[in-house]
């Protein structure tokens, strides 16, 4: 299970250091796509749970066929290097506006890579505050 919030700097040639939590999650390999303003990062298994769903979701009809196949064609294999690091996509950070600085976050089955700034508007706006507060409240929490 991924959890928490790590502040990381990437490096010129596109790569951050994985926190060592989440690590062994992805030790033999992991993959990477665009995902709602961020870089979504799966392990092995957990991503062919999603990469299943996304298919079924093509062939109910409920997302196109294009839709698909730009999920899928985005889609990168990434590995652990001997210091920890993962090589993140150039395609993927340019379309995301990636500066240094990026918010490394845990969200259950999946990472979460974020440009920082984008992070922190996100979290940091009354809506998620006010949603946070609701869902707490409807959950008993």
């Amino acid at each position: 299970m991924f959890v928490g919030q790590y502040d990381h700097a990437l490096d010129e040639k596109g790569r951050v250091v994985l926190p060592s939590p989440f690590r062994a999650f992805v030790a033999d390999r992991g993959y990477v796509t665009l995902l709602d303003g961020c870089i979504g990062l799966w392990s092995a298994d957990k991503f062919q749970i999603v990469a299943e769903k996304w298919k079924t979701e093509s062939e109910a009809g409920r997302i196109s066929m294009r839709v698909f196949r730009k999920l899928m064609n985005s889609v990168k294999e990434i590995k652990l290097d001997s210091a920890g690091r993962i090589n993140l996509p150039k395609e993927l950070l340019e379309q995301l506006n990636f500066g240094s600085q990026v918010v490394v976050s845990g969200l259950f089955d999946r990472v979460e890579i974020w440009p920082a700034e984008a992070y922190e508007s996100d979290q940091e706006s009354d809506s998620a505050a006010e949603e946070l507060a609701e869902a707490v409240a409807r959950l008993g929490l």
